[in-house]
């Protein structure tokens, strides 16, 4: 199956399906009116890619049943979750290189040398 960078969740079908599909997922929680989740994003979708997981971006403001449902009350929310649970959440302030040093430890099959992978320019 191949993997989109960027999935667009509308619906609670839509999120349990990405994460039973997908072993390693991004859960990108923004709303339209926030600047730094728009800013946020094509880095997010840069680390994503590095690690070939999948974002599944949740706009807050037309899904609140899901951002209730994973306790989100603030944007941008980052979640990193594996089988299904959560591993890594990061709110407002994003660390996308901590981000990153988790998504290497859980894709470690992947065998992504962390020498090719340069975070400093995200």
């Amino acid at each position: 199956m191949s993997i989109e960078p960027l999935l667009t969740i509308q619906n609670n079908e839509q999120l349990s399906q990405l994460l039973q599909e997908q072993k390693t997922s991004i859960l990108y929680f923004s709303s339209p009116d926030c600047n730094v989740c728009h800013a946020l994003l094509p880095k997010v979708l840069k680390v994503a890619q590095v690690y070939k997981i999948p974002v599944g971006q949740i706009n807050t403001q037309e899904f609140k049943e899901g951002a209730g449902q994973l306790l989100v009350f603030t944007v941008p929310t980052l979640l990193v979750m594996c089988e299904g649970r959560e591993i890594l959440r990061e709110s407002r302030f994003i660390d996308l290189q901590n981000t990153a040093r988790i998504l290497e430890s859980v894709t470690e099959e992947m065998q992504v040398p962390s020498s090719i992978i340069s975070l400093s320019n995200i």
